[in-house]
């Protein structure tokens, strides 16, 4: 009997146990997705970076086709034609990371709104729900600031290829006078985008504060 009695203590404390294992590799994971999805949001803000210093390099480049011209343009040109594809590039890989950071936080909140089913404190679950809330109006609000700096790329990358096949094809002292207009609004538009990038990072920054916990760096 005693020996039943022991068993069925023995079995209930090992229930217990794994029951206590569950919820807090349940608590572990959760905090640590958090962790993954304020990574993916930083290695995005990256790509956007890289893009931002590309548009850069290429707004330089075209400059220097301007200022050549009454020279030899060819090889400003050379620079400028090989920077167009870079800044094309980048953008891709910029548009890839994004994908990736969507999915992340997708399932970075769908697994919260598992675990809050599970939580009985009428208040910790109110709380919960609130901060999940806001940090989840945090995360979409990275498409709302996203879109027209989104936009706006795209029109001045299109504008731009557009020159660099007018330019390939006309790359004379007239041909390059001739687009001067068309150049300075390239140029101008390009610094709209730096602008627009430049507060896209700052945005993304902010997000990344909010999803993560602070890191304290380690005295040495």
């Amino acid at each position: 009997m005693k020996r039943n009695q022991s068993f069925i203590a023995g079995a209930a404390l090992a229930v217990i146990a794994a029951q206590l294992f569950i919820a807090t590799s349940a608590s572990a994971a959760g905090y640590k997705m958090a962790d993954k999805t304020g990574a993916s949001i930083a290695e995005f803000r990256d790509e956007i970076l890289n893009v931002k210093k590309e548009v850069d390099a290429t707004m330089t480049a075209l400059d220097k086709v301007v200022t050549t011209a009454a020279t030899d343009p060819r090889k400003a040109f050379v620079g400028f034609d090989k920077a167009v594809p870079r800044v094309d590039d980048a953008a891709k890989k910029a548009k890839k990371r994004a994908e990736d950071m969507k999915a992340r936080g997708q399932a970075y909140f769908k697994d919260w709104e598992k675990e809050l089913a599970g939580v009985n404190n009428p208040d910790i679950r109110k709380l919960a729900e609130e901060r999940k809330a806001k940090l989840q109006t945090s995360f979409d609000s990275i498409k709302e600031f996203m879109t027209p700096a989104r936009d706006q790329f795209n029109t001045w990358l299109a504008n731009l290829k557009d020159l660099q096949k007018y330019l390939n094809n006309d790359l004379t002292i007239g041909g390059i006078d001739a687009a001067k207009e068309l150049i300075g609004k390239a140029q101008s538009d390009g610094h709209d985008v730096q602008k627009s990038l430049g507060k896209v990072i700052a945005e993304l920054n902010t997000i990344v504060a909010t999803l993560t916990p602070a890191k304290v760096e380690k005295k040495k």
